[in-house]
């Protein structure tokens, strides 16, 4: 009987994999490359070198779990497909005009960013409906036939439809749909009434668009991966990763790939709620770095946090405004420009910079010795003797030391007039500072105090760079769980089947139609069980989550607040206003009871239990015994200010219940941790490695 799960995380350095078996726990991982002209190929090479390794028969895998960052790589490149808007005859242009939002404030030449479809390819049709949704004006059928002609003449692959008022009556929109799948069957189609239901035009138009603008190429990709798996044996069901965390089929997936934009960051959000829930941790930093970005998430009660709306292809990447505005149900993160691959500079005021650009998997670092000139973040944890040149990745790939000291000699240390240590130094600074300020800075808008947090840290970069990140806000306790580096491939395997769904319907609570409000939930439950019952799910399994957004009347941002289970009526009314009390207690530390609240958009999540596991890692153990010593070697450590000679350990000789006290460095296949002074570490019984700074 098959009963291994496959999870593949292509990232923008490398991809990671793992295979776990979901009786026993036991789980093998396996790291190579991306291959960025054809991520197929890194996802081939890696499941062939998985099943060689664990010599386990293809057979026996029925799922194989993916998240990719595909979508928001095409976004952020434009490179998808080339696209036509149909709207309401005179709102051809809310792709600009916007929401009249500006990042800058007194930025007269302020950038914004550059619709994905031209203003020659936004055609208007004649039709209206009210904001009831009533007919106001019959569609002109003819007038959709004659620009979907001009659409072909012009070389359009993809078409978004998005008519005024369309989240109340589809009608019109689905008139569209069936002329243009009647007659034109070469066009893909994007209804903004099925990918984004919901109020406030812009952004629903924004998000049609991207969706209809990734949809052709990521319909390819997932083609592509299927047919990879398929070549190496694989029969069993592919699944996708979702911005929410949750996981859906590739049909789903296919027609709203929108909805992928956070998929591979959003897995590790998930392996730290994984750990956090058996660990029994409340509140907790998930830092997942790579070799392109740093991603942190706070977790609470086991949960990570949520969004309602992403932002892609920023052109100021870290000002909120500057991008795509998208309404994605996402985990919220915050991204930063740091991973091992972000690259270091002198900028025109002679000050050192790192990031956001980075060398990726293609030349990458220097120390890859694949043609790349520029230090990276890498470069400097060799030259500071944080990595070892002879064991990274396990001894499968060597670390050329010189060509990292000549690029940080010649991009750094010679325009400063410094040494080339004093350089890496720098860089190692400057990367860690920022990580740690965009952290406390994030945490604090929750209106949270970050001592109380223990931070998670993984990806191929985490754990070198979390204890000094700890040092820095104050941070107690830092967690590095077992094979750290691949630790967002296990994130999709313990992710729940789930789907997100949402209708605008905009009423006083005190006036509501609650028959309205009752088919509103029992169409988005019908369509959600009909989704996850088709991915094989027990009905008995799935598990309906309600919300609406609520604001008082006269507000302009509302906040999300939960909605009772059953049939609704007026004796609900006192539970629904109590909730939104709390809710906005919660988010503002106060409420009002005498002014009216107004309903504007209702939302579901459907899902499954997450997988119930135990881990434990069948990576290779050590012969090391018994203190699990490798040897010294000299690496710097800031408290000091200078290079110290510093025990080196063997992670997979580590045993729960040793405890070993710092400073050290700890090796493992898939990453490394640093451990500075005045602390202890040591291997729980779930084989995390937990490190305790001393006050």
């Amino acid at each position: 009987m098959a009963r291994f799960k496959l999870g593949i995380d292509i990232g923008g350095t490398f991809t990671d994999f793992v295979l776990l078996d979901e009786e026993k726990g036991w789980m093998e991982v396996g790291k190579c490359l991306t291959t960025p002209e054809d991520p197929s190929r890194a996802v081939q090479i890696g499941f062939t070198e998985i099943l060689h390794k664990t010599a386990i028969p293809v057979e026996q895998i029925f799922a194989a779990i993916h998240g990719t960052t595909l979508v928001t790589n095409t976004l952020i490149e434009r490179n998808g497909a080339k696209t036509g808007l149909i709207a309401t005859q005179g709102f051809r242009d809310v792709l600009e005009t916007g929401n009249e939002f500006r990042y800058e404030l007194y930025d007269l030449k302020i950038d914004l960013p550059r619709p994905l479809v031209p203003r020659y390819l936004r055609c208007g049709v004649s039709q209206r409906m009210t904001q009831k949704g009533e007919v106001l004006l019959e569609l002109d059928i003819n007038g959709v036939r004659q620009i979907a002609k001009y659409f072909q003449a012009q070389g359009v692959i993809s078409v978004a439809v998005c008519l005024l008022h369309s989240y109340m009556n589809p009608d019109h929109e689905n008139q569209i749909q069936g002329l243009l799948r009647k007659e034109f069957p070469n066009f893909h189609v994007s209804l903004s009434s099925r990918v984004n239901p919901e109020i406030r035009e812009y952004e629903r138009t924004s998000t049609t668009v991207a969706n209809a603008y990734v949809q052709p190429l990521m319909k390819q990709y997932l083609k592509q991966i299927d047919s990879v798996l398929k070549e190496k044996g694989f029969r069993g069901t592919l699944f996708i990763m979702l911005s929410s965390g949750g996981i859906t089929s590739v049909d789903l997936a296919e027609e709203f790939p929108i909805r992928l934009c956070e998929s591979g960051p959003a897995a590790g959000a998930l392996v730290s709620s994984f750990h956090a829930s058996y660990m029994v941790i409340k509140d907790l930093i998930s830092f997942d770095m790579g070799g392109t970005t740093a991603k942190i998430c706070l977790i609470h009660d086991g949960q990570p946090s949520h969004s309602k709306e992403f932002e892609a292809a920023r052109i100021s990447r870290f000002k909120k405004g500057s991008g795509l505005s998208l309404k994605v149900p996402s985990v919220e993160m915050i991204e930063i420009g740091a991973g091992g691959g972000s690259i270091g500079y002198v900028d025109r005021l002679g000050l050192v910079k790192v990031g956001p650009e980075s060398a990726g998997a293609s030349p990458g670092p220097a120390c890859y010795g694949f043609g790349g000139k520029e230090p990276t973040v890498t470069d400097a944890a060799l030259i500071l003797g944080y990595l070892n040149p002879d064991y990274f990745l396990g001894g499968e790939m060597l670390l050329d030391v010189p060509a990292a000291w000549k690029a940080m000699k010649g991009k750094l240390a010679d325009p400063l007039s410094i040494s080339v240590e004093e350089a890496a130094i720098g860089m190692d600074k400057i990367v860690t500072e920022n990580m740690a300020t965009a952290t406390r800075i994030h945490i604090a808008e929750k209106g949270k105090d970050p001592r109380k947090y223990s931070l998670m840290a993984f990806g191929g970069a985490g754990p070198i760079h979390a204890f000094r990140i700890a040092e820095i806000m104050k941070l107690k306790r830092i967690i590095c769980p077992v094979a750290a580096g691949t630790a967002s491939a296990l994130g999709l395997l313990v992710a729940p089947m789930a789907i997100d769904y949402v209708r605008s319907y905009m009423a006083w609570l005190d006036k509501l139609e609650w028959e309205r409000v009752n088919h509103i939930f029992a169409d988005m439950e019908n369509e959600a069980t009909s989704i996850l019952l088709a991915t094989g799910v027990d009905r008995k399994e799935i598990f309906f989550e309600r919300t609406a957004d609520l604001r008082y009347v006269g507000q302009f941002y509302e906040i999300p607040s939960p909605i009772p289970p059953g049939k609704l009526g007026p004796d609900f009314l006192p539970k629904i206003v109590e909730d939104f009390y709390q809710a906005y207690d919660r988010a503002f530390g106060r409420h009002l009871t005498d002014s009216p609240i107004q309903a504007l958009t209702w939302r579901l999540r459907a899902s499954c239990p997450s997988p119930r596991l135990k881990i434990h890692y069948s990576g290779k153990r050590s012969t090391i015994e018994p203190s699990g010593i490798k040897g010294k070697r000299k690496a710097y450590f800031p408290e000091q200010g200078e290079f110290v000679e510093t025990t080196v350990y063997d992670r997979y000789s580590l045993r729960p219940a040793s405890s070993f006290h710092g400073p050290a460095i700890i090796e493992e296949r898939e990453s490394t941790t640093i451990v500075g002074f005045n602390s202890r570490f040591f291997i729980d019984e779930y084989l995390n490695l937990v490190i305790e700074r001393e006050a």
